[in-house]
């Protein structure tokens, strides 16, 4: 049954038909924050629809912000999204665990009334990381003033962090509203996807003002009839026992093995989410998608845990991006059989999506659907 399911979904790739195959498609949330790198929500939708019920637990182990979780809540399952990075794991708290709208009103009183009385002060010949940036240094991006409203903010959050979900909400409305091309942005024009160079005029920017804006347009938007409250968890994948267990699912995209590194192209925002210079140079051994490109059997490890956290006859699907110098689905679906039978590996070309306004996607040829099946106890 489940094969025939996977081979109809493979054929029939739902999610490309109109209207799921536009860019704006799905619950108005998904657009929470911008995220270089995110699953398109038509794909996470049809899984959960064709591959869960309602009530089950669905787990994506490394959730990015949470498209896959947050449209298993939507559907009325238990999704969970774990992530190492602060920036994803902010995202996907704030969609799935619903936040109180009189807390969060207080939350950004509280946030105004910070910066208000703590503005970050500094000369002109010691402005902060002003050495530091990918495609720009930071200062540049940003107003004088707005930049130190920025930068108080960021301390604000920091020492907050983001446990409640009024916090996750309120600080992922702000990584939103950090850079773009639009007048919505704090920065000057930029691109909201990745944060290119800035051109044009240095207009001043109220941080609070414009997180207002972003929490007001969000809450007229969506439907949440059937909405089951989820859970976000931070930390390692390599760390999830002991934190969920007993789950129907396990359904996740890992980094694609040959695509753009995904703190290089959300550097800003991962900046904000506090972190540090150092931290981008240590990313490559701290995050999977460096792991995995040093050694696939990373893997070996992944589904063992991934045996130790689903439920008896539980299902992993995951959704790969094959290119020249890997076939994803082939070399996992060889690490994956100690624990799990491979059930089906389905491949879609590529070539024809489309590119955000970004010329480099990487070298990604196609991409692949591998679904398994947890073997029976001997």
């Amino acid at each position: 049954m489940f094969k025939q399911k996977a081979e109809q979904f493979m054929t029939a790739m739902p999610y490309r038909e109109k209207p799921y195959g536009g860019r704006n498609w799905g619950h108005a949330w998904h657009s929470l924050c911008s995220y270089h790198g995110k699953l398109k929500p038509s794909i996470a939708h049809f899984l959960i629809k064709e591959f869960t019920e309602e009530g089950q637990t669905v787990l994506d182990p490394m959730s990015g912000v949470g498209t896959i979780p947050f449209e298993a809540c939507l559907q009325g399952r238990i999704g969970i999204g774990n992530d190492l990075s602060e920036m994803a794991y902010a995202v996907t708290k704030a969609k799935l665990e619903t936040a109180n709208k009189e807390r969060v009103n207080d939350l950004v009183n509280e946030l105004e009334d910070y910066i208000n009385e703590n503005l970050v002060e500094y000369s002109p010949d010691d402005i902060p990381y002003s050495d530091f940036g990918l495609n720009g240094k930071i200062p540049d991006y940003f107003h004088p003033d707005t930049y130190k409203e920025i930068l108080t903010a960021r301390v604000f959050f920091r020492e907050r962090k983001t446990e409640s979900s009024e916090a996750a909400f309120i600080f992922s409305c702000f990584l939103h509203v950090l850079h773009g091309n639009r007048p919505y942005a704090l920065s000057r024009n930029s691109h909201p996807l990745t944060p290119y160079a800035p051109t044009g005029e240095f207009i001043y920017k109220n941080v609070v003002q414009h997180i207002k804006n972003k929490i007001a347009l969000s809450y007229k938007k969506g439907e949440w009839d059937n909405f089951q409250e989820g859970q976000a968890i931070f930390g390692d994948l390599f760390n999830l026992e002991g934190k969920v267990s007993n789950v129907d699912a396990i359904i996740t995209s890992p980094p694609f093995f040959d695509s753009i590194k995904f703190y290089s192209s959300n550097w800003l925002r991962l900046w904000l989410s506090g972190w540090e210079p150092k931290d981008y140079q240590n990313a490559e051994i701290r995050f999977l998608e460096g792991k995995q490109k040093k050694d696939l059997n990373i893997y070996n490890t992944f589904f063992n845990i991934c045996n130790s956290l689903l439920k008896e006859q539980g299902i992993v699907i995951l959704h790969l991006g094959k290119s020249k110098k890997c076939d994803m689905a082939t070399e996992l679906a060889k690490r994956a059989t100690e624990h799990f039978d491979v059930v089906y590996i389905g491949n879609e070309d590529a070539k024809d999506f489309e590119k955000h306004g970004i010329s480099d996607k990487g070298s990604t040829t196609d991409h692949q659907f591998l679904f398994l099946k947890k073997k029976l106890p001997i």
